[in-house]
């Protein structure tokens, strides 16, 4: 970048190349196109006119911005982070190293949710006004980090009340700041606390993306993850299904009778993981459901006094 930073005429079209060039020698899989975000991000332009206006100056300020942020790429430090947003269910997140990278694959949690919510919503409209009339459909979201879940789904059902905790108070900071910036600060509540805490109720559906990577393979997952990401996000303990079974166990008396527990979960503890659930919950019925990807992804347990398979 520094031959290109010192060029006087640069142009979009030449400070673009030359960041996919200098991305790719870094090892950059999906360089052309982060190239094309950050020169975007450091100029303000939209795709629009990112491709009609090739030739167009980028002035210095913007020149020396880019440089800084290919070289922290480079370094494989993840793209959201250097952004400062991330995208998550057609939303825009507020990111930084302190809270987990919203992805696709857990987008998979929020449809399932919200799927949950219509059919229970469905299942009480035929109960009598006295006894149904006042209920609010509760949620809690446990290890919220960006509040990304939580907010998805505030957004989509504004009926609903939310609890969100996380054990990390500079994830809340993150989180606080995305409910501000969404206008949901009377929906989405935030508390600081160890998966549940005592105090918070009984819930309709409790939701969560929890650590679960194995502890011994967190040093070998992606670097971009490995390195720059929260670990307390990443590491579920020994076999990481230590966390997911503590929150089970505290979830038994948190949640209502024909309520749900979605967890997000790593694909090979699928069976290891349904044999916990049966121990904890033997009266419930669950389903896995698979990723965009194909994988076993959501664990959904429903407690309708059913056989679990």
């Amino acid at each position: 970048m520094d031959s290109i930073s010192q060029h006087p005429r640069t142009t979009i079209a030449s400070v673009t190349l030359a960041t996919k060039l200098a991305l790719q020698n870094a090892g950059i899989h999906e360089a052309p196109l982060e190239a094309e975000v950050l020169t975007r991000h450091v100029t303000g332009i939209d795709r629009a006119v990112f491709y009609a206006h090739p030739d167009r100056i980028i002035s210095d300020h913007e020149n020396q911005q880019l440089a800084i942020l290919v070289s922290r790429r480079c370094q494989h430090e993840p793209l959201p982070y250097l952004l400062g947003r991330w995208e998550f269910y057609g939303l825009d997140f507020i990111v930084n190293p302190s809270v987990l990278i919203p992805r696709p694959e857990t987008e998979i949690l929020v449809e399932q949710a919200l799927l949950f919510a219509q059919s229970s919503a469905t299942k009480k409209l035929g109960l009598p006004a006295t006894t149904e009339g006042a209920h609010q459909f509760r949620i809690l979201d446990v290890g919220t980090g960006s509040g990304c879940i939580a907010i998805a789904l505030a957004k989509h059902l504004p009926q609903a009340s939310i609890i969100a905790t996380d054990i990390s108070s500079e994830a809340l900071v993150v989180s606080s700041q995305n409910v501000e910036e969404h206008n949901l600060q009377n929906q989405v509540r935030l508390i600081e606390c160890d998966l549940i805490t005592t105090r918070s109720g009984i819930f309709d559906l409790i939701v969560s993306n929890p650590p679960y990577i194995p502890d011994a393979e967190v040093p070998s997952l992606q670097q971009e993850v490995s390195h720059y990401e929260p670990i307390i996000a990443l590491d579920g303990g020994s076999g990481g299904l230590g966390i997911i079974k503590r929150l089970l166990k505290q979830a038994v008396n948190h949640t209502a009778p024909d309520g749900a527990i979605m967890v997000e979960f790593n694909p090979p503890q699928r069976t290891a993981l349904i044999s916990i659930a049966h121990s904890i919950l033997p009266d419930a019925t669950c389903k896995v459901i698979k990723d965009l990807a194909g994988l076993d992804r959501l664990l959904v347990i429903e407690l309708e006094k059913q056989p679990i398979e």
